[in-house]
C-alpha cells in the first residue's frame, strides 16, 4: 500500500502508508500530477535534504528507526510536496512452532 495525499498542489510523494519492518527496503516515488513521473527530485527528512535522485524515486534500503520521520519531496520548476510520515517498526524474531526452552 501508498499513501496518497490530495492537496492542490501539483507534486505528490507517494510512501508507505503501514509501518514498514527495520531491514526492509522502501521506495519513495516524487511525481506531479500533470507531466512525466520520472523528473529529478530533491527528497528531504524531517526538514533537512537527504539527496537529489535524476529518476525522482529514492530506495532507502535496509531502513532502520533512525529512518523513521516526516518525509517530503521537491521537483524543480513544480514545487515540492505535501510531508509523508514513514513509521519503522521493530523486526520481531519468532520461536519456532512447538520449540522449548531448556
Amino acid at each position: 500500500m501508498v499513501n496518497l495525499t490530495v492537496t492542490d498542489k501539483s507534486v505528490i510523494l507517494q510512501s508507505p502508508v503501514l509501518p514498514v519492518m527495520e531491514g526492509d527496503d522502501v521506495t519513495l516515488l516524487c511525481k506531479t500530477k500533470t507531466t512525466p513521473s520520472n523528473l529529478p527530485a530533491a527528497f528531504y527528512k524531517d526538514g533537512s535534504l537527504i539527496r537529489k535522485q535524476p529518476t525522482g524515486h529514492m530506495t532507502i534500503q535496509h531502513v532502520s528507526r533512525s529512518d523513521e520521520g516526516l518525509y517530503k519531496c521537491d521537483i524543480s520548476g513544480h514545487g515540492e510536496s505535501p510531508s509523508s510520515w514513514i513509521t519503522v517498526t521493530e523486526k520481531h524474531t519468532t520461536t519456532p512452532s512447538g520449540a522449548s526452552i531448556l
